[in-house]
């Protein structure tokens, strides 16, 4: 008997478990479609604050807006450094100079170009006609930029290439080096502005002889430089001998610049103005092409939608945006980036639908799921079928009869034949109700339930009226059983 009853509880377990499962699925399928809804966060830097590579960032942070992404914009001192942080997960993208490349970088990708810096070289006055400039600077200071950035490395390149040694242990070196970044020299330019008489002149003293500045023209730090502290800006010798020497090896353990990705560019004549134009004529120099990069783990969502904000961007002829296609870089495309610039092909376009159409069926069969075992189980205990009747029955003659075999007698308990009586009657009572909704149907069925009722009821011994019996461990056992059921 407890047998019985234990494959009655695991059998009504397996639709409860089976419910549980495909409402989990269902529910799964849920969190992923709600989480796909959300606004994506995308973590980007695009070197110091106040500057134009900043400022293309800003912008674009304001246009991924209309296409349903938040880009956090967060300052660094410039390329290397934004390229460690994608390394190192602290950002999903980043706005670098081409060229630029950091040891183990297989996870930064591609997404798209911008325009083209113009490296700033920039002189003293008093200096700026005495020469070759690889001599002019020799024993003079000359800013390297802040650690990190692109004046940084290319600066030491150019030095390298002029075979001018920078101080190193106990050798004095052939310059003196200075480390101001771009946000310190616009502070420097603006307070000696601000000053005057021997103030101005001493703060004017303390700024290097030869800057490198890499920024779009105008840059409002070379404009800033030449106002405060007269400063000329002269073309690059040799540029394209140093454009040229670009066999740097690809396996280095620091950060290199490979100059193959550089460009030449020109900087026009009177680009900047004072109490007259800057340069006097067109200067050759070197270009280095902005990349927007993102890490290869980053949220693929968010990389589509820079991806489209950046080739869809209102005023992308100001951004000069180029396609990854279109250009030599060190890095292979993003395939979020792939994926909007194959857009347009058919095949494409009917692997995006079927994906999406195959992805809405799944959750639609999980939740339909669900939803029918859930109902099945709730009607399950209110539906009764013939096969209940049968199966009631059955268990209670089988009682009757147990309980004659465990007792070794021909006598009940009272008080199990009066439950036992009672609980057929009760099934009568139920079977009319089922009749009478429409549950149970067969008119042969509902008379053979009938008749079983009648033959149990009549096989029941009689009650012996004024007689007492002992408590019935069989009845205890029935009561917990229907409890249980």
């Amino acid at each position: 008997m407890i047998s019985q009853l234990r494959r009655l509880c695991s059998n009504r377990k397996l639709p409860l478990l089976s419910c549980t499962l495909f409402a989990v699925v269902g529910l799964a399928f849920a969190v992923s479609v709600v989480q796909d809804s959300k606004t994506p966060v995308l973590r980007m830097s695009a070197g110091p604050e106040m500057t134009h590579r900043h400022a293309a960032a800003a912008y674009l942070s304001e246009e991924a807006i209309r296409n349903n992404l938040s880009i956090k914009l967060i300052p660094s001192a410039g390329s290397e450094a934004c390229l460690k942080m994608l390394k190192a997960r602290q950002l999903d993208a980043a706005i670098v100079s081409s060229g630029i490349v950091v040891p183990d970088n297989d996870d930064i990708m591609v997404v798209g170009s911008l325009h083209i810096e113009a490296v700033h070289v920039l002189v003293r006055k008093d200096i700026a006609q005495s020469g070759p400039l690889s001599e002019t600077i020799r024993g003079k200071r000359v800013n390297l930029g802040e650690k990190g950035s692109t004046e940084y490395l290319l600066t030491r390149d150019f030095l390298n290439f002029a075979r001018l040694k920078l101080p190193a242990g106990s050798h004095a070196g052939d310059v003196v080096p200075t480390e101001y970044g771009k946000s310190e020299l616009m502070n420097k330019c603006r307070a000696i502005l601000r000053a005057s008489g021997t103030e101005r002149d001493k703060l004017i003293a303390e700024f290097p002889d030869c800057l490198v500045i890499v920024d779009l023209m105008p840059s409002q730090v070379v404009q800033l430089l030449i106002e405060a502290a007269d400063y000329q800006i002269v073309p690059i010798p040799a540029t394209r001998a140093f454009l040229a020497d670009n066999l740097q090896g690809n396996h280095e353990k620091t950060s290199v610049l490979h100059r193959e990705f550089l460009e030449r560019t020109v900087i026009p004549m009177h680009s900047y103005f004072t109490t007259r134009g800057y340069p006097s004529a067109d200067c050759e120099t070197v270009g280095a092409r902005l990349l927007v990069v993102a890490h290869k783990q980053a949220n693929y969502k968010a990389v589509q939608q820079l991806t489209k904000t950046l080739f869809e961007v209102r005023l992308s002829h100001r951004l000069q945006v180029k396609s990854p296609r279109d250009i030599d870089t060190p890095y292979t495309i993003h395939p979020a980036t792939l994926a909007y610039l194959e857009r347009d092909k058919p095949l494409l376009v009917v692997n995006k639908a079927m994906e999406w159409f195959s992805k809405g069926l799944s959750i639609f069969g999980a939740f339909s799921a669900g939803a029918l075992s859930l109902y099945s189980l709730l009607w399950r205990k209110k539906t009764r079928t013939p096969g209940h009747y049968f199966d009631a029955i059955r268990n209670l003659e089988s009682i009757s009869l147990n309980s004659n075999v465990e007792s070794g007698s021909t006598t009940h308990s009272n008080e199990l034949v009066t439950e036992l009586d009672s609980r057929l009657l009760q099934l009568r009572q139920d079977l009319i109700e089922d009749i009478c909704e429409g549950r149970i149907k067969g008119d042969q069925v509902i008379a053979n339930i009938l008749t079983l009722l009648k033959d149990a009821r009549r096989n029941l011994p009689k009650v012996e009226v004024g007689t007492s019996s002992p408590p019935d461990s069989m009845l205890d056992r029935y009561r917990s059983s229907r409890k249980a059921a």
